[in-house]
């Protein structure tokens, strides 16, 4: 079956036309599933869903994650996180939505296994503001020099969970979640098991050395890699409407949200998934493992 698409981007990015994300049969379902392997970020819009679809069709990818944060998981299931500045009858926030998401970052990286998939649907959003941008690491590493290509192979980044500290104004919170997500280390460059391409793996808020790398040469080259990474040939900006489903993958894309009017209302729901190592590239194997979940990060 070939989908009807349309480009988002000149280089990446596809939105998938005619498609009912309730109704899917499993001849549509494997077309999504090669569209995505082949383009980091997929559109579909015009969608009405339950959470239990959002859930239904998003484990056809992987197993879904948990987020330790339960204040901002939905009230009936907790695969579903609420991004959202509304509150609810007693003034209390419905869910989360931080200011650390205005930064470049991929979800999860400071994980040990990190859960790389992100089914995202908008079902509030304001009329201006609030834009995200993708970044296409993909893109980014097939535009690197050859020499610096393969000094990068076999290089190991280092990262940590810091980036998030400022929206976490409990610090017993904050060094209680830190426990739960130490220091990760992940291949920088990252092969897709299917097509064989290959991505830069970085976060530029979150990667804060490279292993065995002396500290100065390590910051130097890291600084070069994210300022390249987030190259305008390599992003795409979405201007949210209601009913949009957004799915990216943080193996191949760095994200960041605009600012908004935030007496405007926004309301969406996010499932994130740790996804199938055989399908698509993952810094680690045991991400889709039927380990606990840890801290993730609920905002695109």
């Amino acid at each position: 079956m070939e989908l009807k698409t349309r480009p988002l981007h000149p280089r990446f990015g596809m939105e998938v036309l005619g498609v009912d994300l309730t109704a899917l049969d499993e001849e549509t379902h494997q077309a999504i599933l090669r569209l995505w392997q082949e383009h980091p970020l997929l559109l579909i819009r015009r969608q009405l869903l339950s959470e239990e679809d959002l859930m239904r069709f998003s484990r056809f990818f992987g197993r879904l994650e948990q987020v330790v944060r339960k204040d901002i998981h939905s009230r009936h299931n907790p695969e579903v996180v609420i991004i959202s500045n509304l509150r609810d009858e007693q003034g209390a926030p419905l869910g989360g939505l931080g200011s650390y998401d205005l930064r470049w970052h991929t979800d999860q990286s400071y994980r040990i296994h990190p859960a790389t998939g992100a089914v995202f649907y908008a079902l509030e959003v304001p009329p201006s503001g609030g834009n995200t941008w993708y970044a296409n690491t993909q893109l980014a590493y097939e535009a690197l020099p050859a020499s610096l290509q393969q000094e990068l192979q076999g290089l190991q980044g280092l990262f940590a969970y810091t980036l998030y500290d400022e929206d976490i104004k409990d610090s017993t919170g904050a060094k209680v979640l830190r426990e739960l997500t130490p220091d990760a280390i992940h291949p920088m460059v990252l092969t897709h098991p299917v097509t064989g391409k290959r991505s830069l793996y970085l976060d530029p808020s979150q990667t804060f050395g490279i292993q065995g790398m002396e500290a100065g040469r390590a910051q130097a080259l890291l600084r070069e890699l994210k300022a390249h990474a987030v190259r305008p040939e390599f992003v795409y900006q979405h201007h949210w409407r209601l009913g949009d489903v957004m799915m990216w993958d943080n193996a191949r894309l760095l994200h960041r949200r605009d600012p908004y009017d935030a007496r405007l209302p926004r309301f969406m729901k996010r499932t994130t998934i740790f996804m199938n190592p055989e399908w698509f590239p993952v810094p680690s194997p045991l991400a889709s493992s039927g380990e606990s979940s840890g801290q993730g990060d609920p905002t695109p």
